[in-house]
């Protein structure tokens, strides 16, 4: 039953599209570009100017010192004050390489997912288009930022066997409230772009409070238990799991728990979104607790 849902609710929201049209130009900047598709300037900056990651486990990003990150319509070094950086090399400018060690939080309890990759950090324009899709129901920024993630999903998940796209799933409450899986909408893009199986393959049994707020040690307990399988699932298969954002990868960690019990053999997490390490030189997470 609930693979019939994704499909009854794309037909609902390909309606809408043709109701509310989106603008044209870039979905994030406005600029000149085709329908749907990131201008150049938007796609450099997500796709070849990269933050490069701190650990290699969870995929913090780490900011190297002094360096000043530009805006669509901003040369790169200029004064302006923005704050967009993304995704998920393990080198920075002129391919220095950074150091392979995995970040304090992993060193001290590495998560059960083999390795984790964002497109950038919570900041600037990818923070703006996280929340425009999320909370303004733009569903056209789902396209290109499905493609974004398909090209960390790409470097991150080793050659061999196509892996399974898994969506992390809402609970039936906020899915009703909400109207739409915005992680559901990213999956099916992903799995578009890369050919590989979309299979909601989990479903959310308990509803839990906001994690915004709690400590570090409540956000596991609070999510403790609280997905299940939604169907079967190839035993010895490799999953990638899909979100909007991560920062302590609470939910992370619970749906690769299932996934595991069911017989999947590594589960690689990529979404949006992601965390500064501790101790890098700018600012914090700044992000919404999932």
């Amino acid at each position: 039953m609930q693979r019939l849902l994704i499909p009854l609710r794309e037909l609902w929201t390909d309606f809408l599209d043709l109701l509310f049209p989106p603008s044209r130009g870039c979905p994030l900047c406005g600029a000149a570009a085709e329908d749907g598709e990131l201008c150049s300037r938007c796609r450099e900056m997500f796709l070849d100017n990269r933050m490069p990651v701190g650990c290699t486990i969870c995929g913090c990003f780490q900011r190297p010192s002094g360096k000043r990150t530009g805006t669509p319509g901003e040369e790169p070094g200029g004064s302006g004050g923005g704050a967009l950086v993304t995704t998920s090399r393990s080198t920075g400018r002129g391919g220095a390489p950074f150091p392979h060690l995995p970040c304090p939080q992993c060193g001290a309890g590495c998560p059960p997912f083999n390795a984790a990759r964002a497109v950038g950090p919570y900041e600037g324009v990818l923070k703006e288009a996280v929340l425009r899709l999320k909370f303004r129901r733009e569903r056209w920024l789902a396209r290109p930022l499905g493609r974004l993630l398909a090209a960390v999903a790409r470097e991150l998940v080793p050659p061999g066997t196509p892996p399974l796209v898994v969506p992390v799933p809402l609970s039936r409450k906020r899915l009703q409230a909400r109207g739409f899986n915005q992680a559901e909408w990213l999956a099916r893009e992903l799995s578009l772009t890369l050919g590989w199986s979309l299979v909601p393959a989990l479903r959310k049994v308990r509803e839990t409070p906001p994690q915004t707020g709690l400590p570090r040690s409540a956000r596991l307990s609070n999510l403790s238990g609280s997905f299940a399988l939604a169907g079967d699932i190839p035993p010895g298969s490799v999953a990638v799991l899909v979100d909007d954002v991560i920062t302590t990868g609470s939910t992370a960690r619970e749906c690769t728990r299932t996934l595991l019990a069911a017989g999947v053999v590594a589960v690689y997490v990529v979404t949006l979104a992601g965390p500064l390490c501790c101790g890098s030189t700018e600012g914090d997470t700044g992000g919404p607790l999932f």
